[in-house]
């Protein structure tokens, strides 16, 4: 009986912007904004009359560009810039008779490379660059017979380093993409080699501020010496009460 209190329970995405708003993406209840002073919450929805309004209410990803500009990620909706003086979403979605178009209306991971690039994962449809000026998408797909394309359409985590490699996490592994030659090195687990990644469901990616890059799984935490190219594992360990606590791996941050 609340309007103002958090639109649903399950909540998939959490973003502070540059002036301190805090953002919350829910699983069907839409995105919300949250006042803290006032500690209510104001609700942005799907509202089938309205094509201003968030495309879909099951938000999977929130990001903030270097222009301030706020894109939500849904889960059916495609991708959503929001205007904030007029309070309405311009919507970019699939079209299957448009091939600039988004690739698939699922967005999992949005990231803004130190180019100004605005990069979209993608559950099904791959990896997608926006160009701004022309408003069109270019795509990144898994190729069956070329294996320097990416390793999976499932597109669940995008980073860039400090030295400008751009990482893709997805259902087939840890990719890193040269964008000179547009291809990528992919980065597997091989049951045999203990010093591959854990596992080929890669959830997050993180650079810490020593330059080691942490990959987050489905079996454990990897931390990758990029000299060797060899990963580090930490995984649970039902024994060891100071092991990680469980192998799923869903977020990295370093304080």
């Amino acid at each position: 009986d609340n309007p103002q209190s958090l639109s649903d329970n399950t909540v998939r995405s959490i973003y502070e912007d540059t002036e301190g708003n805090l953002w919350i993406g829910t699983y069907g209840g839409g995105l919300n904004k949250f006042d803290r002073k006032e500690e209510k919450f104001t609700r942005y929805q799907n509202r089938a009359e309205n094509h201003q309004s968030l495309s879909h209410n099951t938000v999977l990803s929130i990001y903030e560009d270097s222009c301030g500009n706020l894109w939500i990620g849904t889960y059916g909706g495609g991708l959503n810039k929001f205007d904030r003086k007029e309070e309405k979403f311009i919507r970019y979605q699939n079209q299957v008779d448009n091939p600039q178009s988004l690739s698939h209306n699922a967005v999992y991971s949005i990231y803004e490379d130190h180019g100004g690039n605005l990069w979209i994962g993608t559950y099904a449809g791959g990896l997608n660059i926006l160009d701004r000026k022309e408003e069109k998408f270019i795509h990144y797909h898994h190729q069956v017979d070329n294996p320097q394309s990416l390793s999976h359409n499932h597109v669940w985590s995008i980073y860039s380093d400090t030295m400008g490699n751009l990482w893709i996490g997805t259902e087939g592994g840890l990719n890193k993409f040269d964008r000179i030659d547009k291809k990528f090195t992919c980065y597997q687990n091989h049951p045999d080699v203990p010093q591959s990644l854990s596992h080929n469901h890669v959830w997050s990616i993180y650079e810490d501020s020593e330059g080691y890059l942490w990959i987050g799984t489905d079996v454990g935490l990897n931390k990758f010496d990029r000299a060797n190219e060899k990963f580090i594992r930490y995984q649970h360990q039902p024994d060891n009460p100071q092991s990680l606590s469980d192998n799923t791996v869903r977020s990295i941050y370093e304080d």
